[in-house]
């Protein structure tokens, strides 16, 4: 049953995975609705080119970061015997926050390059 845990690293895998994929191939074109893609970022092609460059170095760090701390949040809930349910909701719910924190970080970063316009 504690193999289900790995369930709890799909979250970080995926951000990691959207930072690599938006590394690799960065989107130019707003129009065609791919890369990071935000209402702040589609404000200009400014802000879109810029949105691109910072998304995957953002996405690729907080899925490191999420990595470690499901590891150890796993660690710990194993320890304490919490419920294998309860532990993958757990997982679920830090995947998640960071996940929409990612999203909030970013368009933050964005918002603050460009504070003078």
């Amino acid at each position: 049953m504690q193999a289900l845990l790995v369930l709890n690293l799909i979250a970080p895998f995926v951000m990691v995975l959207v930072g690599v994929l938006l590394k690799k191939h960065p989107q130019s074109d707003m129009s065609k609705q791919n890369g990071y893609n935000t209402p702040v970022s589609r404000k200009s092609q400014a802000h879109w080119d810029y949105a691109q460059s910072i998304a995957p170095k953002i996405w690729i760090s907080l899925g490191g970061y999420l990595f470690l701390v499901e590891i150890a949040a796993s660690i710990v809930m194993l320890v304490l015997k919490v419920p294998v349910g309860s532990s993958i909701a757990v997982g679920t719910l830090i995947g998640i926050a960071f996940m929409i924190y990612g999203f909030y970080y970013t368009d933050k970063k964005i918002k603050e390059n460009f504070t003078g316009e």
